[in-house]
C-alpha cells in the first residue's frame, strides 16, 4: 500500500524556516536535480507580518509525483539564471484546495480560486501570492505532448468538462492514497497525464479554429470592402455592422501582417484601383478627378497627396508616364 513521507517547517528552527522551505520545495515539489538547483533561485516572503509555517506530503503516482501543500500567506519567486530545455523540466500542475492564490509566468497572469487547476511550464520563472493562505496539490508532470515555446499556463476549474474528471480523479487519489497499490497508483498517473494531453490538444484545436474563423471573416471582410471601394459612405461602423462585430474587434480581426490599420488598407486599396484607371488607356476619357471621386475619394487634393507618397508621382504625370509607356 502506498504511504504519504511528510515534512512541516515545525521541525525547524525559526531562523532556518524560509531556506528549509525553499530547499523542500525544490526537493519535494520539484524534484530539481542538482544542475538544476543551481541555476534556480527561490525566494520566499511571508504576508501579514506573520511568522511563515508550511507543510508539505508527497508521494508518487507511478511516475507522476503528487504532493499536497499547506501553507501561511507568502510571496513565491523563483527564477533561473539561463533557460533550460524540456528534457530538463516538467510541467506543474496545481489544483487549488482553499484559499486564493495568484500566479504570474511569461506576462501572464492567473487567479486560482478552490476548484481551479493551473498547468505551469517549470522551464520558465514564475512568482505565486497567496494573500491568506492557501491549500494545493501539486502534481509535477513528465510526457506532456506539447510545445514549449513560451506556451501561457492552461487553466482549468472542476465546473465542467475535463477540468472536472481531472479535479476529481487527483482529489480521489489523494484522499485514498492509503488504498492504492503500486499498479493502481501507476494507472492512475498515467490517467492523469492522458487527461491534462487531451486538455492541451483540445486548446490547440480551439486556437485553430479561432485563426480560421478571423481568417474566414477577414476576407469577408476584404470581399465587402473590395466590392464598395467606390462608395464614398464607406465607413469602419458601416463594415463592422456588416461583419456583426465592435469597432474594435473589427481592427483586431482585421489586423494586417504588415501592421496597416483598417483605415489604411481601405485608402490603399482605393489608390490601387485608381492606379489602374490611369493605367487603362479605356479610361482616358475620365478626368482624374472622376477617377478619384469613383472610387470613393472625397478630395482631389486630398487624392493627390495621397497617391504621390504612394507612388512618388502625381497623379496625372502617373497616367502621362503610364500612356509614354504604352506607345514605346
Amino acid at each position: 500500500m502506498s504511504v504519504f513521507s511528510s515534512v512541516c517547517t515545525e521541525q525547524f528552527f525559526h531562523a532556518d524556516r524560509l531556506l528549509k522551505w525553499q530547499e523542500l520545495m525544490s526537493d519535494c515539489v520539484g524534484k530539481a536535480p542538482d544542475y538544476v538547483k543551481r541555476l534556480e533561485t527561490v525566494s520566499l516572503e511571508p504576508l501579514n507580518n506573520h511568522p511563515f509555517s508550511g507543510r508539505l506530503e508527497y508521494g508518487a503516482l507511478g511516475e507522476l509525483h503528487l504532493c499536497r501543500m499547506v501553507c501561511s500567506p507568502h510571496r513565491l519567486s523563483r527564477n533561473l539564471s539561463q533557460a533550460l530545455t524540456s528534457s530538463d523540466t516538467p510541467y506543474f500542475l496545481t489544483l487549488q484546495m482553499s484559499g486564493v492564490s495568484h500566479f504570474e509566468q511569461c506576462g501572464n497572469s492567473f487567479t486560482l480560486t478552490p476548484g481551479d487547476a493551473l498547468l505551469m511550464d517549470a522551464g520558465h520563472p514564475f512568482n505565486t501570492t497567496s494573500m491568506k493562505g492557501c491549500e494545493s496539490l501539486i502534481l509535477l508532470c513528465h510526457g506532456l505532448s506539447t510545445p514549449r515555446c513560451g506556451e501561457s499556463g492552461l487553466h482549468l476549474n472542476k465546473r465542467n468538462g475535463l477540468g472536472r474528471m481531472l479535479y476529481n480523479i487527483i482529489t480521489d487519489a489523494y484522499t485514498q492514497y492509503a488504498l492504492l497499490n503500486d499498479t493502481t497508483a501507476h494507472v492512475l498517473g498515467l490517467s492523469i497525464i492522458s487527461l491534462l494531453n487531451n486538455a492541451l490538444d483540445n486548446r490547440q484545436r480551439q486556437t485553430k479554429l479561432e485563426h480560421d474563423t478571423q481568417y474566414f471573416k477577414k476576407n469577408r471582410i476584404q470581399a465587402f470592402i473590395e466590392h464598395n471601394l467606390g462608395n464614398r459612405d464607406l465607413t469602419i461602423e458601416r463594415i463592422a455592422e456588416v461583419a456583426q462585430c465592435s469597432v474594435r474587434t473589427l481592427h483586431r480581426v482585421f489586423e494586417t501582417e504588415s501592421g496597416h490599420s483598417l483605415s489604411e488598407y481601405i485608402w490603399q486599396r482605393r489608390l490601387s484601383r485608381c492606379a489602374e484607371d490611369l493605367r487603362n488607356p479605356k479610361r482616358g476619357v475620365h478626368s482624374i478627378t472622376d477617377i478619384a471621386y469613383g472610387w470613393g475619394f472625397n478630395s482631389s487634393s486630398h487624392f493627390s497627396k495621397a497617391f504621390k507618397t504612394v507612388y512618388g508621382m502625381s497623379p496625372r504625370l502617373f497616367r502621362e508616364s503610364a500612356c509614354l509607356s504604352m506607345h514605346h
